[in-house]
Parts: structure tokens; C-alpha cells; sequence
């Protein structure tokens, strides 16, 4: 029985002879891939980077992302896969808390990165991918030094594998720890979910800095399918992918596929390979979802999860995704407990909720965070008693299915990107005409919600709307910015002074089933 990540490099490379990875014209066997992986580790042991030990990698999707996965699966290195669409400021934050030895970079970032160099004391090597750059040790180079032996490090199942930042709702981002075991409990269960076999082809198509992204991957690593990498989604690209490799699995935010559907060479394209389209992130606004399994098939399936439950808490099957008669209800669940995940629903006194109440969804299972790295306090807060409080509202109905109805956090989740309105509340309190700020998530048929703020001005300050989308643009990541401002002569509040976001929000959601 497999106790660590590594673990799926080593058996992988024995049992399947045949494409492992494709990148663009690049392709990588099994065997070669797993051999890379060792000379990588052997390497980095000569730098003195070794189990326990962080390196990041700031990158989009390519074969050395995934070499680096088993960096950390090999070595027990820890790895701290970047956010790409993070400005330098935001960066900074993760890799000095994580204390960082070495830092893996693709080109395109490499300014990003001389910004903050001269704040990161803790990082001893920077490595460049695709050339060699003034200042970086080429990556190529640091694989030509290394053996390719099998490294022989005692890894157990409770280490930690990756660190994955995730903003808090307070406060700075926090660092949440996923072990080696807990990763490979949501693979297996996942394939088993998924039904993938190893003939299946798996486009790895979602970052794989976020949990969802890596576990897909991880998953079908497993599996020993054949996987096609994508730097990131361009729906064009996509399409002709899927139709040149015969892709049967992939994984896609709602927004992902109305941009397929919407594409005007959309029908063009011979898509009828796909068997399992798994959607994350986000609820499909149903109109979509209707349109999606008529025009590509009964190949939908979902899941809701958070990363510091490893992600996978919940499992919607295709067989589920009923679009006609009395069942079409159940397309607005989340489906039922995944396998081996406990779940229960914990009411505002304590109590747990009977079947149809509201109540906090705790859950319980191998593959949740170890805790969140170097924040003890905020660790014991989420994790008690073995259960996970997630932050999340739903029910229970008499079948089994759930239904996440609103978010007892703040949380805004956009184009499957998670999105906190505190990291955006505290960059428009920076602005010179901002008096008062609040942020929301309004509904969005594409994105299923979308960044609004609301801010009064200092008395005789001007602003308009575009101005303060800059701002925010300018100082943190893109997709985090508003999509809309409104200017209000005062935000509303409670009687003791407390800000008034429910105010705010029911403008937007009243009328609706659910709140997210």
C-alpha cells in the first residue's frame, strides 16, 4: 500500500511504457519523468536543499510543475506552488512566511520576482525555466549535475507534502498544510468518483497552484493516464487539444465551459472523446448547465470542496445531472458525501441540523489539513476535535443530496478563483479619497459572482469608478479587482457602528435559492 506522493512517480515509471506527459511538442514518458525527478532531487541534496526544506515554484501549468510535485513527493521537500496571477506585494508575503530555500521561475515572471528579491533572505538558489537569465541557475543545468538513483528518504504518511496559500477573510494569507496521505486518500477517492481507467487521456487544464487543479492531476498521475499539460485556458486552444488528443477527462470552472460553448467555431470541433467534464470552484448557473449537457453530452459532474479539506468534500454524479422532470431540482445541490468524508451540520447554537435546516457544514476525514503553517491559534479555531469548520452554510434533504446555501465567511468566488473582500477592503482604505469601503459578491451568470465595492468619499474628494479599479489593479492580483463601484453618500450600519454587509448583498441575492 502506497503511503507517500513519491511513491506514484516510482510506480508509474515501471508499469506504463508509453506517453506520460505532453506540452506543446514536448512529450515525457513515465520512466523519463521519474528520472528527471531524481536527478532534480540529487541536485538540489548537493545545494543542501533537503526533506523539510520549502521550494516554491512560480509558473503556469508545464511538465516541471509537475516534476516539482515530485520534488515533494520524493524528497520531502515541501512545496509551495505560486499563485502566477499574484502581484509582487502578495507574492512577498508567501514566500518569506514559508521561508523559502529556493524559488523555480518561468521567464514572463522574472520581474515580478526582482522586485521583491532584494526582501527574501531566506532564498539561497533561484532557478530559471525554459533559458539561462543573469542571476538564475538554469534548470537544465541543475538536472545535468544530479543522479539519476533512487533517492533513499524516509517520508511518512503524516509529512507535509505542499503548503497552498489562501488569503484569510482577517489578517495575512495563511499556509495550508497537506500531507502526503491525506493527498493520496483524495486521489484514490477521486478516481474512484471519476471512474478513469489508464487508457484515458486527462487534460490538465486548471492551475495547479489551486488544491482542485493539483488533486486532478494527482488523481490521474495515479491512474497512469496519458496527460495533456495547458499553460492556462484559451477556449480555442482547448477545443482543438481535445479533438487532436482524443482527451476523455478533464476539469473546468463554470466560466470555462460557457466560453467554449460561446466560441463561434465551437461546433467546428469533434469533442465527442470526452467522457468526464468534473466542474469546480463554483455553482453552473443552471441555464448553463442545460445548454452544456445538451451541446457537448451527459458528461458533467461536480464536487464541493475547500483546500483545507483537501480538497473533496462532496460528490455530484453524471447519472444525477438530470434535466427534465421532477429531479431537475437536484441540479442545485452539491451532491452527497464524497467517499470517506464524514459530514455533519452545525446549527448557530451548537446543535446539529436536522435534514432541510441550515447549519455550518463540519467535516470529517484522512484528507484534511494538517493546519495552517506557522498559525497555531487559526489552526486549533478551524480544526476541532478532528472536525473541520468550514465556514459554509447548507442542508441536508431527506435523500442525502446537500445544498450550500450562503457562506458564513465573506468569501467571493469568481471564475473559480477564491477572492476575499478584506484583501480588497484594505487596498481601497490606501486610496486618498476612500473614506469607507465594502466589498461583496454579487451574482454573475458568467462567473458566477462577480467583485463589487461600495465607498463613500472624504469629504470634498473626487473619484470615479475606473480610477479605483485601476487602483486596486495596481496593487493586487488582476482578478481580485472590482468589476463595478458604487459611491454611496454613507455605507449602511448597525447600531453600535458595525458595517452592514447583509444590507449590501440583499439587493443582489433576495429572491434566490442560494446565496453563493
Amino acid at each position: 500500500m502506497m503511503k507517500t506522493l513519491g511513491e506514484l512517480f516510482t510506480r508509474n515509471a515501471g508499469l506504463y511504457h508509453k506517453k506520460g506527459l505532453i506540452y506543446e511538442n514536448r512529450k515525457v514518458s513515465y520512466r523519463e519523468l521519474n528520472l528527471r525527478v531524481n536527478r532534480l532531487i540529487s541536485a538540489l541534496a548537493n545545494k543542501g536543499i533537503g526533506k523539510g526544506d520549502r521550494v516554491a515554484i512560480l509558473s503556469k501549468n508545464r511538465i516541471e510543475s509537475i516534476e516539482a510535485f515530485g520534488l515533494a513527493g520524493k524528497a520531502g521537500i515541501i512545496l509551495i506552488p505560486l499563485n502566477w496571477r499574484l502581484v509582487a506585494r502578495e507574492l512577498k508575503f508567501m514566500l518569506a512566511d514559508s521561508g523559502a530555500k529556493a524559488l523555480i521561475v518561468a521567464p514572463e515572471f522574472f520581474s515580478t520576482v526582482e522586485a521583491i528579491r532584494h526582501e527574501l533572505p531566506d532564498i539561497e538558489v533561484y532557478i530559471s525555466l525554459e533559458s539561462p537569465a543573469e542571476g538564475y541557475e538554469f534548470y537544465e543545468d541543475i538536472l545535468a549535475q544530479g543522479l539519476e538513483t533512487e533517492p533513499a528518504i524516509e517520508i511518512e504518511p503524516e509529512d507535509v507534502a505542499y503548503i497552498l496559500y489562501s488569503s484569510g477573510t482577517t489578517g495575512p494569507p495563511k499556509g495550508i498544510m497537506l500531507t502526503h496521505g491525506g493527498q493520496l486518500d483524495c486521489a484514490v477517492n477521486q478516481l474512484a468518483e471519476y471512474r478513469s481507467a489508464e487508457h484515458h487521456v486527462f487534460l490538465v487544464l486548471m492551475p495547479l497552484f489551486h488544491s482542485g487543479g493539483a488533486t486532478n492531476m494527482l488523481s490521474h498521475l495515479y491512474r497512469g493516464c496519458t496527460m495533456v499539460i495547458m499553460p492556462e485556458f484559451e477556449a480555442k486552444e482547448v477545443l482543438e487539444i481535445i479533438e487532436s488528443h482524443k482527451v476523455n477527462v478533464t476539469s473546468m470552472v463554470p466560466s470555462m465551459v460557457a466560453f467554449l460553448l460561446e466560441h463561434p467555431d465551437f461546433e467546428k470541433y469533434d469533442i465527442k472523446s470526452l467522457q468526464t467534464i468534473f466542474y469546480v470552484g463554483s455553482p453552473m448557473p443552471l441555464s448553463l448547465l442545460k445548454r452544456a449537457i445538451k451541446e457537448i453530452g451527459p458528461v458533467f459532474c461536480q464536487g464541493y470542496g475547500l483546500t483545507e479539506a483537501g480538497p473533496l468534500v462532496t460528490f455530484f454524479s453524471k447519472e444525477d445531472h438530470v434535466t427534465e422532470g421532477e429531479l431537475v431540482r437536484l441540479l442545485r445541490s452539491c451532491g452527497k458525501p464524497a467517499l470517506a468524508c464524514e459530514i455533519r451540520f452545525i446549527k448557530e447554537n451548537g446543535e446539529e441540523a436536522k435534514p432541510g435546516e441550515p447549519g455550518e457544514i463540519v467535516v470529517k476525514s484522512r484528507r484534511l489539513m494538517k493546519g495552517y503553517w506557522n498559525q497555531q491559534e487559526k489552526t486549533k479555531a478551524a480544526i476541532r476535535d478532528g472536525w473541520l469548520y468550514s465556514g459554509d452554510i447548507a442542508k441536508i434533504d431527506e435523500d442525502g443530496y446537500i445544498y450550500v446555501v450562503d457562506r458564513k465567511a465573506d468569501l467571493i468566488i469568481s471564475g473559480g478563483e477564491n477572492i476575499y473582500p478584506r484583501e480588497i477592503e484594505d487596498v481601497l482604505y490606501n486610496h486618498p479619497a476612500v473614506l469607507e469601503a465594502a466589498v461583496i459578491g454579487v451574482p454573475d451568470e458568467k462567473w458566477g459572482e462577480a467583485v463589487k465595492a461600495f465607498i463613500s468619499l472624504k469629504q470634498g474628494a473626487t473619484a470615479n469608478e475606473a480610477e479605483i479599479i485601476e487602483f486596486c489593479k495596481q496593487n493586487l492580483a488582476s482578478y481580485k479587482k472590482p468589476k463595478t463601484v458604487e459611491f454611496l453618500n454613507e455605507l449602511p450600519k448597525n447600531g453600535t457602528g458595525k458595517l452592514l454587509k447583509t444590507a449590501l448583498r440583499e439587493k443582489y441575492w433576495a429572491g434566490r435559492e442560494r446565496r453563493v
